[in-house]
């Protein structure tokens, strides 16, 4: 990825080694900046960052809408006359840091007060997660809708399968995140429950949560590959919970 702007008499160049992340990679490239003045110019705070902001907000210019997270600054203070000098730079991404979506996103800032130009970065969830979604599909035939940042997480929303044992289920949304090295699942579904209480029976609608925490041997067996079999007997306990406690 790369992004050029002038602020005359300044030319600012930055380039990244990839175009999209993952949740909690670092961020490396480097930033150039070439005097094109007969004279030294001073750099105040001039680096690179990176920010999290409301979409809309960025493309109305609205002040204070980039929320800044780390930077890396320039060690001059001044560059000289017809100079260029570099700031090769790694910026740390949270591990359960907000995916972009279609409101919000991280963007990569840099220039004077490392913010006079931007790039807006794609982050995607951790490859974990797209695995459990994929597993949910091919075994229980529940269909992703979107996905979206959560607080401290990933919400994936659901499409519950047509079938008669799950006919009480309306959606599913599930959120994942890493709690220090394990895998944590929030699950809440909601579900159709016939109440038969009143004069006339009636379709209620509640909430049904449950959460699982996984350790790194439950749901894997090495890089990159996922323990399927406990994570399917995970995914199968909460399941049945719901199938066993909500009646159509």
């Amino acid at each position: 990825m790369k992004g050029t702007f002038f602020s005359k008499p300044l030319e600012w160049n930055i380039e990244t080694d990839k175009e999209s992340w993952t949740q909690g990679e670092n961020i490396n490239g480097v930033l150039r900046l070439k005097n094109h003045s007969s004279e030294s110019v001073l750099l105040t705070n001039a680096g690179v960052a990176i920010a999290y902001a409301d979409i809309k907000k960025v493309h109305a210019r609205t002040e204070g809408a980039m929320k800044f997270d780390s930077k890396v600054l320039f060690s001059e203070s001044e560059i000289k006359a017809n100079d260029q000098i570099e700031l090769p730079f790694s910026l740390s991404l949270p591990t359960n840091c907000s995916v972009t979506d279609k409101k919000a996103s991280f963007y990569l800032t840099w220039g004077k007060n490392h913010a006079e130009s931007h790039l807006m970065l794609k982050i995607e969830p951790k490859a974990l997660f797209g695995k459990v979604i994929s597993l949910l599909d091919t075994f229980y035939r529940f269909k992703l809708k979107e996905l979206k940042a959560a607080k401290n997480g990933v919400e994936y929303k659901l499409i519950p399968p047509t079938s008669r044992d799950m006919a009480n289920l309306e959606s599913l949304n599930l959120i994942f995140s890493m709690n220090d090295e394990n895998l944590q699942m929030d699950y809440e579904f909601q579900v159709r429950k016939l109440d038969t209480a009143g004069v006339t029976n009636k379709i209620n609608k509640l909430a049904v949560k449950s959460k699982k925490v996984l350790t790194p041997r439950e749901f894997s067996l090495g890089k990159d590959l996922i323990n399927q079999d406990l994570l399917l007997k995970s995914i199968e306990e909460v399941i049945s919970e719901v199938k066993l406690k909500s009646v159509f």
